[in-house]
């Protein structure tokens, strides 16, 4: 038996001078001069088509000129006259009712990462400096090991936190979350 897993690919046939070859392309004479006559025929063709048309657009203006009619004319009724009295519009004044706000005992921090190496804290920190905000990194003993929470605050109210977390996702950081403060 013959072992077919050592066998390798199968050999390609050998070129001989009697096989397929490249051959060299060479171009089609006469087919080119008669689509060279095509296009000249057709060109031809359209220029006596332009010379035929022309002026036969005036006859046909000439004919419509005869049969125009007239409409008995109204007079037309006087436009109105727009002012403005820019005095009023300054007296004005818009009142919007707006609900009193809960004012909450409890102060409110952002909550930006929370990472394993300090490197990576330190890291998130300096790119929320650069966005003009005070970073923190605290320390929490976890199961395993120790984590490194970056976080900004304390903030009076959770209006005032949610400004700080948009200014932060138009920088990029999509990821604060906002937490009740822990001391």
């Amino acid at each position: 038996m013959a072992d077919h897993a050592k066998k390798g690919r199968p050999r390609k046939p050998a070129k001989g001078k009697g096989g397929k070859g490249k051959k060299t392309a060479t171009p089609n004479k006469p087919r080119l001069l008669l689509m060279l006559g095509v296009i000249l025929l057709i060109c031809g063709a359209f220029g006596y088509f332009l010379l035929y048309i022309d002026g036969s657009a005036e006859q046909a203006v000439d004919t419509t000129a005869s049969h125009t009619v007239t409409a008995p004319t109204k007079p037309l009724p006087q436009a109105p006259t727009k002012s403005w009295d820019y005095e009023k519009l300054d007296q004005k004044e818009v009142g919007v009712d707006l609900p009193q706000q809960q004012q909450s005992t409890r102060a409110y921090r952002l909550q930006c990462g929370s990472f394993r190496s300090m490197a990576q804290a330190e890291s998130l920190k300096a790119t929320i400096a650069f966005q003009g905000f005070e970073s923190f990194i605290k320390q929490v003993a976890g199961k395993k090991s120790t984590w490194h929470q970056v976080y900004l605050g304390p903030f009076a109210t959770k209006r005032t936190a949610e400004a700080a977390r948009h200014k932060l996702q138009r920088a990029g950081l999509n990821y604060c979350e906002i937490l009740y403060w822990q001391g």
